[in-house]
This record gives C-alpha cells, sequence and structure tokens, in this order.
C-alpha cells in the first residue's frame, strides 16, 4: 500500500502501474505469464489459468460494460477486475485498467500517478466493467484464451502430427485439433461442474460450458473426462460423447 505509481518505471521494485501490480503479485505466489515481459491489462484477461465470470465468451468482453451486480460475483481474493476507465480507447476490448479483490468489500489496485496503490469498495467501478475473472489453473480451456497451458497443449498435440502453431493462444486451429482427437466430450448444458468423482457429493473443481470439449475416459452414468491430465466427472445427462470423423 501507498507504492508511488508509474506506467515507465512498471518493473522498479515498489513501483507499479495497475497491469504490473496484478502480474507481479501472482508471480510472487509462483505463476508464470506468456511471453518474456510483464502482461498489460489488456492482455492479462486472456490468460488461460483464469476462468472467465463474465461475459460469458472473450469475443463479448467490452462490448457490454457491466454494473455492481457483476463486480459482486468477483469477491474472492485474487479476482480481477477489467474496466474501462477512458471512454477514448482505442483498444477492441476497451480494457484501461485492472484491479484486484481483497475481499468481498474491497480491491486493491494501482489507481494513478494522484493515489498510487490503494483500496476502494468492490463496486467503486461499478457502469465500468469489461470482464470480472478468477484464478483456477484448470479452468476449461475455451477460444480466445491464451497462456502456457494451451502452448503446452499444443505441444501435445504436435507431438501427434497436429502442425499446430505454437503461439499459446486457443484458437479455431488449437479446439479444432482438440476435437480430431478420439473420444471427446462435449458439455450440452449452459453451466456444468466438473467434479472429482463420479455423483453430486463429490467436490465441484470447475465450471464448464456449453461446446467445451474434454478427452473422453470411460464410465458409466457420469462421464470420465480429462482435464489437464487428471480424471474428473461430469454428468452424462449434460454432455454427449463425440468420436473423431
Amino acid at each position: 500500500m501507498g507504492c508511488p505509481y508509474s506506467q515507465a518505471n512498471r518493473t522498479r521494485e515498489n513501483t507499479f502501474d495497475c497491469s504490473s501490480l496484478v502480474a507481479r503479485a501472482y508471480a510472487a505466489q509462483g505463476k508464470q505469464w506468456l511471453g518474456t515481459g510483464v502482461p498489460l491489462s489488456y492482455q492479462e484477461v486472456y490468460d488461460d489459468e483464469f476462468q472467465l465470470l463474465w461475459p460469458e465468451t472473450y469475443g463479448e468482453i467490452g462490448k457490454t460494460l457491466g454494473g455492481g451486480e457483476v463486480l459482486k460475483r468477483a469477491n474472492a481474493p485474487g479476482d480481477l477486475q477489467f474496466l474501462c476507465t477512458d471512454a477514448s480507447t482505442t483498444r477492441n476490448n476497451r480494457i484501461t485498467h485492472v484491479a484486484m479483490a481483497v475481499d468481498e468489500r474491497r480491491i486493491v489496485h494501482a489507481r494513478g500517478r494522484a493515489y498510487g496503490v490503494c483500496t476502494n469498495a468492490l463496486t467503486h467501478y461499478a457502469g465500468k466493467v469489461c470482464a470480472v475473472v478468477r484464478y483456477q489453473p484448470v479452468a476449461p480451456l475455451r477460444q480466445g484464451m491464451r497462456g502456457l497451458r494451451t502452448l503446452a497443449l499444443q505441444k501435445r498435440l504436435n507431438a501427434q502430427g497436429a502442425g499446430l502453431v505454437e503461439d499459446g493462444v486457443y484458437g479455431p486451429a488449437t479446439e479444432a485439433a482438440c476435437r480430431a482427437r478420439e473420444g471427446q466430450v462435449c458439455i450440452a448444458g449452459d453451466r456444468v461442474h466438473l467434479r472429482t468423482g463420479p455423483g453430486r457429493e463429490y467436490a465441484s473443481v470447475a465450471i464448464a460450458r456449453r461446446g467445451d470439449a474434454f478427452p473422453a475416459v470411460s464410465g458409466e452414468g457420469w462421464q470420465p473426462i480429462l482435464l489437464d491430465g487428471t480424471v474428473r466427472w461430469v454428468s452424462k445427462k449434460y454432455a454427449r460423447l463425440e468420436t473423431a470423423q
């Protein structure tokens, strides 16, 4: 708290801008980011170790600005708010600022030169919300994500002859290569829990959305899938098995 704000010196010790505060805070906990530099806020939103809480798809980011009710969805420590604080921005996703939830009441952010690193109310930026995300390193990969998980997936697919560009971007080519693998489970419900075992009594480890696909393994009643190499379970009521064409 109280550290100075600077875009020019954003990587110096105890000096931050909004995106370097977030990136360096997570890096201090062991997170690695795609690329060699410290990402900017309009890039951080797509990182594939974060689950998009709002809006529904990455293509919708910045199309509509959310209010206080959206911000209340991201009230766990470490949740991120991506915000449009400059109406004149030319960025496609309109993101010009990022803040991090401290708890269900407060955010911490590098607000600007006049404020430095400070806290404000969780809903301080109501009406300016482009997206909110939560750290979830096993979140289902979806079109629009980018990061080291996607890069590792592309390398595995290329080892099977996929011929993908290894850029860490989960785009149409990477998704198609995944779907071409034998035995994919495609999510058919709008918001479906991925669980540690075959039943509702087991813990949910991630939320999948309609159209998400995972490698399948055998099972009855509940469908086993592979999520980052670990067997998880989804109700067959909300999933269908698709085989390679």
